[in-house]
């Protein structure tokens, strides 16, 4: 269940998500996966099982492949879906960034003896010694490490679990339930539910609060522990007690887990109207010829304006954000990268845009990220179309993924992205033109719910801004 970030510390997750920072598998294209996400799921971390003498230096190893990251959780059995994008072509398939073909010294520090003594300490004072596991206080060591860079959501330790995970995320294929979650006043809240998934087959609905996952509370629980709770193997269930709007009691709900095969691209034509509503819920693999023939599918049935919907959108591939701009833009750049030594190289437009000239508002909230925020970014600064929304996420570091001895990893923001007038996206996001805020109560439409509903019932919509969107291109209301 994919979770909507409204802020740092809710990004949204994806449960079956979390890709890794890994290049594409293609076997005949160099590496070119960068991850920027969402939007902001977490985990843990690993050190070396027991510290005994301190081992001699691990030999330099090349950073594995890498991607931006997003945020966003989907509930699903093996994926994590955090945001992943393209560091861009000519990065080598182990994930070496340019310039960059052995690993810095890291400076000496004294401090790193202040490891050594807590641990020593914990394991000869500490009254449970005995119980202790060395393993997991390893781990947890490595990830506040990673944390402590202050690189949230971002920069982070992955377990062989979590990485074996994460290098399923993007194809748009992942077992689990069917629902997108987010985390809120320390509530789990659900934010969608998919078309023909086994959570809307059991009744789940948007706004749902997951109170259990088999009997154990989510109140106060990471969000990532609830997500781990409710991924599982194909053809298990898992129970779930549900707080509804209108209920005085929790409802008891059992979903069997599947396998979902989410399209990346969904769109419809308003009623009453020649706008098409166009969302892109992750720049999984695919997803900019997915948008293209969705693009060209609008136009041919009538469409004069489009409303480009990247709310909620963790990110994904940096070259799919590429060609999804590309379709708007005869030339130009799409994105800036910069690295620790203060280089900056430009990414261009692809050629054979088929919406040159077809007008376009974009939507995005705090749970848009990574290339989602490439793309937002991209179109404004090209003045290509006005964003309506509030403020991203501000995801726009690429990861570079470097594997320990355990088959952990590190992942490491190493190279951080630019939109084309230079502006930083990096705890910075994209500010809107038009900045229309929804209550927390409210979730946005989706094109299937925009398909179904009649043009007075958008008309009085509670989605401000796609209402706003839609009125910036000439929908007139019919009240």
């Amino acid at each position: 269940m994919p979770t909507q970030p409204n802020d740092p510390a809710a990004e949204p997750t994806e449960l079956a998500v979390e890709p890794g920072s890994v290049i594409r598998p293609d076997a005949d294209q160099a590496s070119q996966a960068d991850q920027a996400s969402t939007a902001g799921q977490a985990w843990d971390a690993g050190l070396a099982p027991a510290l005994g003498p301190a081992p001699p230096p691990a030999p330099a190893r090349p950073a594995a492949r890498r991607r931006l990251r997003k945020a966003a959780i989907v509930l699903g059995a093996g994926i994590l879906v955090v945001a992943i994008f393209t560091a861009g072509a000519g990065l080598e398939r182990l994930g070496v960034l340019p310039g960059r073909d052995v690993a810095p010294e890291p400076p000496a520090s004294a401090d790193f003896g202040l490891i050594r003594e807590a641990w020593d300490l914990l394991h000869t004072e500490y009254v449970g010694a005995r119980d202790l596991d060395s393993r997991s206080l390893a781990y947890a060591a490595i990830k506040g490490l990673a944390e402590a860079t202050g690189d949230t959501g971002h920069t982070r330790f992955l377990t062989p679990a979590e990485r074996e995970a994460a290098s399923q995320d993007l194809s748009g294929s992942f077992v689990g339930i069917g629902i997108q979650v987010n985390a809120d006043d320390q509530a789990v809240r659900i934010v969608d539910v998919f078309p023909d998934s086994p959570a809307l087959r059991a009744g789940l609905r948007r706004g749902d609060l997951i109170l259990e996952v088999d009997g154990v509370p989510t109140a106060d629980a990471p969000l990532d522990d609830v997500v781990d709770r409710v991924r599982g193997p194909e053809g298990t269930e898992v129970r779930l007690s549900i707080g509804r709007s209108g209920e005085a009691e929790p409802l008891d709900v059992v979903v069997k887990r599947a396998k979902i095969e989410r399209p990346a691209v969904s769109w419809t034509l308003v009623p009453g109207s020649s706008i098409a509503q166009i969302r892109l819920d992750q720049f999984q693999s695919g997803a900019g010829n997915e948008f293209k023939a969705a693009l060209t599918a609008a136009q041919a049935a009538g469409a004069t304006g489009a409303v480009i919907d990247l709310r909620g959108n963790p990110g994904g591939y940096v070259d799919e954000a590429r060609a999804v701009v590309s379709q708007f833009l005869g030339q130009g750049v799409v994105y800036q990268t910069r690295d620790a030594r203060g280089s900056v190289n430009p990414n261009d437009v692809e050629p054979g845009g088929v919406a040159l000239d077809l007008p376009i508002v974009v939507l995005v909230d705090a749970g848009t990220a990574s290339s989602s925020e490439i793309t937002a970014g991209a179109l404004q600064d090209a003045g290509r179309a006005k964003i309506v929304g509030v403020k991203t996420f501000g995801t726009g570091t690429v990861l570079g993924e470097f594997a320990l001895t355990d088959g952990s990893a590190l992942r490491i923001g190493t190279v951080e992205w630019l939109t084309p007038d230079g502006r930083r996206i990096w705890h910075e996001g994209i500010v809107p033109d038009v900045v229309v805020e929804l209550p927390a109560d409210v979730f946005p439409m989706t094109p299937d719910q925009v398909r179904d509903a009649t043009a007075k019932e958008i008309a009085s919509t509670t989605d401000a801004q796609l209402l706003k969107a839609l009125e910036m291109l000439g929908y007139t209301p019919k009240r």
